[in-house]
């Protein structure tokens, strides 16, 4: 119970790794307020978080508009009436080469995976400085240092990711608030399904020395060591859940 008494707020807690960590967390002892556009879904993964022994709460959330962040942390905080964590994971995937790109998608996929993150990091740093303690945690991508055919929005959002956390963990750190990124790599989820065949997708997944095929479950570890004590001196670091597919 790493996490008991703790508040955390995880976006995109829906499915694949958000609804992993949600529930990991939940197992950990943390009040969790399961944040997604999918509201009906939130409900439903935060009813599983209650059946197992802790309190959850479901908010529907537009990450990529600042009212309905601030109106997310609002009913976190009369609910529960702090935050220790925020996992960032609401992101979107569109596929298009650069030379065919509309510029509504660069902006949607931009506006969602990196301003989405700025948005909610900032909208809880008000509470955690008060607190003089915090945990901000943001999922980046593999993609962040290998960039992806059709998916250059998508690669520069989550390399953005990458930098705003470093620059927030020199800014909040004298605040005892750490800051830091996982890098997934390829995981057996519904975002990378829907961009590939499954074949295809099983065949990439073995592409690692370890030869295991990443789940969704396999980021639940490294998202509660960042999110405990024992990581209290781990700032703006990229941690890498890759399998070893890459190597940094």
């Amino acid at each position: 119970m790493r996490l008991r008494s703790k508040v955390a707020i995880v976006t995109g807690g829906v499915q694949g790794i958000g609804r992993a960590i949600v529930l990991g967390m939940g197992r950990e002892g943390a009040k969790v307020a399961v944040a997604d556009l999918q509201v009906a879904k939130a409900k439903a993964v935060a009813d599983e978080i209650r059946a197992a022994g802790s309190e959850a709460l479901a908010v529907e959330v537009d990450v990529s508009q600042e009212s309905s962040v601030k109106q997310l942390v609002e009913q976190v905080l009369r609910r529960f009436g702090r935050v220790d964590i925020l996992v960032n994971d609401a992101g979107i995937y569109l596929r298009s080469l650069v030379a065919e790109m509309r510029e509504e998608d660069w902006d949607r996929v931009l506006d969602t995976n990196l301003g989405g993150n700025f948005l909610c990091s900032r909208a809880v740093v008000p509470t955690m400085r008060a607190q003089k303690s915090g945990r901000i945690i943001s999922i980046s991508s593999r993609i962040a240092h290998h960039g992806a055919k059709e998916g250059a929005h998508y690669a520069a959002s989550k390399a953005g990711i990458i930098g705003l956390v470093k620059a927030l963990a020199r800014e909040l750190g004298s605040d005892h608030i750490t800051v830091n990124a996982i890098c997934p790599g390829i995981a057996d989820t519904a975002l990378p399904r829907e961009h590939q065949s499954e074949a295809a997708l099983k065949e990439r997944l073995k592409e690692n020395p370890l030869g295991h095929a990443l789940t969704a479950e396999d980021l639940v570890g490294p998202v509660l060591f960042l999110a405990s004590d024992a990581a209290a001196y781990i700032t703006g670091q990229v941690i890498n859940v890759n399998c070893g597919s890459s190597m940094h």
